[in-house]
């Protein structure tokens, strides 16, 4: 009530003496502020919804029907003082437990977020997958809802996300972390992935910070932190326990992740204001089901019988990053899209008996693969040898690759054996037509866009996030181009249509 009478009482005023008079309790901590904040490129936030946009666009360059172009309505963008800003910012905070406080630096994510109209598109969709998740665990353990929120911040909503110190899922559980909590990992499974478990997981670790602490902001801190450096950051304050007393002395990342926080409430519920909307959801919360299976399956197989893309399987299960379900005592959850669920519950003694074949001859039978069968090579890998590389020599997937020798990441050295399934034969030169020496000419209507390679490219990639766009244009509208001479920097010419 208290909160109430100082919000009606400052616009009341506000409208009539045309000056700043919001309460106290959102300027005193501009005063506590005495060093200057500016949000580098590499801030973990900034990193992470930079890969959320460039894995939004690959996705859905995937799925006939899906315009990531769409709701581009930068030219409608509103602009909003600080003042009114602040206004907004305090109602939300009139409506929470948690401490949702205006300040320099709250501002200062608050002006990155309007900028990325493109972003909190994708975020606001994102909703529609994750948050009656969220909402659920978050009540179930009484939480404040404005927590389904933090996952934004954390992961940017992308659930194969894994930061650079090891932290994985929607909610970035260290491994020992998840542990603790039952988020099991092993080399099939990452439990940190899991949607529900996770979630879970996080109500209770936040249920547990805030336990110790009594203080959202310095639960938040010690979540993305750790509790050690949090009590650290205390005493080196002298004691102080207040989250924007002890900024200084927290780590260079969090102390933005709490303001990052904040702005991110105030964006996520003043959208419309800005003109921003939704973009098409990859996957709607009521749109998918589950299926519990009890032997070995493999997404390549249930996404021949389901006319499902294997990437689509991996993005709705994001624990099983080798594309297998293993066989285990207890049941497995496969999430499917709600009309593939009958497809698969009739063709289920099918698929686990191809999963079994797959497992054993490490390619699937022609008339239920593309792709996958020829005889077992051994390759050793050379200097300037990478995945990409090495799957267009020998006509396969990196996935492939990375399935057939268990690899849980794209690095490679000098001197590994690598097991390749492979026809030799499509790669003989008799087979194939000479690269032209010059590009063709362009048809009527068609341009290039100049391409500039970016670390870890090869040729599929680039082909596979622009529509329409095949390996084979790349190398002929490019003469002498190949995935071996890809280099960082290097600029090349993409056709594009209309």
């Amino acid at each position: 009530m208290k909160k109430s009478l100082f919000i009606l009482f400052g616009l009341l005023s506000f409208a009539l003496k045309g000056q700043d008079t919001i309460p106290q309790k959102m300027s005193e901590l501009d005063s506590m502020m005495m060093y200057h904040y500016a949000i580098s490129p590499d801030d973990p936030v900034v990193v992470a919804m930079d890969s959320m946009i460039l894995f939004y666009k690959r996705m859905g360059n995937k799925f006939e029907g899906f315009d990531f172009e769409q709701n581009d309505n930068s030219s409608l963008a509103p602009t909003f003082t600080n003042e009114e800003i602040k206004t907004k910012l305090y109602i939300l905070d009139d409506n929470t437990p948690m401490g949702l406080s205006y300040n320099r630096v709250s501002l200062e994510y608050i002006r990155m977020y309007e900028k990325r109209r493109k972003s909190m598109s994708i975020f606001l969709a994102r909703k529609e997958t994750y948050f009656p998740i969220f909402e659920e665990m978050l009540l179930k353990y009484k939480l404040p809802m404005e927590l389904k929120y933090l996952p934004i911040v954390e992961s940017a909503l992308k659930p194969h996300a894994e930061s650079w110190a090891g932290a994985a899922g929607l909610w970035q559980f260290m491994y020992n972390t998840g542990k603790i909590y039952g988020l099991e990992a092993d080399s099939y499974v990452d439990l940190r992935r899991d949607t529900y478990k996770a979630t879970e997981a996080a109500c209770k670790h936040l249920s547990h910070l805030f336990e110790i602490y009594n203080n959202w902001e310095l639960a938040l801190a010690a979540y993305n932190a750790g509790g050690g450096n949090v009590n650290k950051a205390i005493r080196k304050s002298g004691g102080k326990k207040n989250y924007w007393e002890i900024l200084p002395y927290l780590p260079k990342e969090t102390q933005g992740y709490v303001p990052a926080f904040i702005a991110m409430n105030y964006m996520m519920n003043y959208a419309v204001d800005y003109q921003i909307y939704p973009m098409k959801p990859l996957a709607k919360y009521d749109e998918m089901d589950t299926v519990w299976v009890n032997s070995r399956v493999d997404l390549e197989v249930v996404s021949r019988f389901l006319n499902t893309p294997t990437e689509y399987l991996r993005y709705l299960n994001p624990s099983y990053y080798q594309n297998i379900i293993p066989n285990r005592a207890e049941s497995m959850c496969l999430y499917l899209p709600s009309d593939k669920v009958g497809v698969f519950l009739t063709n289920q003694a099918s698929i686990y008996t191809l999963s079994e074949v797959l497992k054993i001859n490490y390619s699937i039978p022609d008339y239920v693969a593309q792709k996958g069968s020829g005889k077992k090579i051994k390759y050793r890998v050379k200097s300037g040898d990478y995945l990409g590389k090495i799957a267009d020599k020998f006509d396969c997937k990196v996935s492939d690759i990375k399935r057939w020798n268990n690899l849980k990441s794209n690095n490679l050295k000098i001197g590994q054996l690598l097991v390749i399934y492979s026809d030799k034969s499509k790669k003989e030169p008799v087979a194939t037509s000479p690269r032209p020496t010059s590009p063709p000419a362009l048809e009527p209507g068609q341009s290039y866009l100049l391409y500039t390679i970016k670390d870890g490219d090869t040729l599929w990639d680039i082909a596979s996030a622009h529509e329409g766009v095949t390996v084979d244009d790349l190398m002929n509208h490019n003469p002498g181009l190949n995935s071996g001479n890809l280099k960082l920097g290097k600029k090349i010419k993409i056709v594009q249509n209309g």
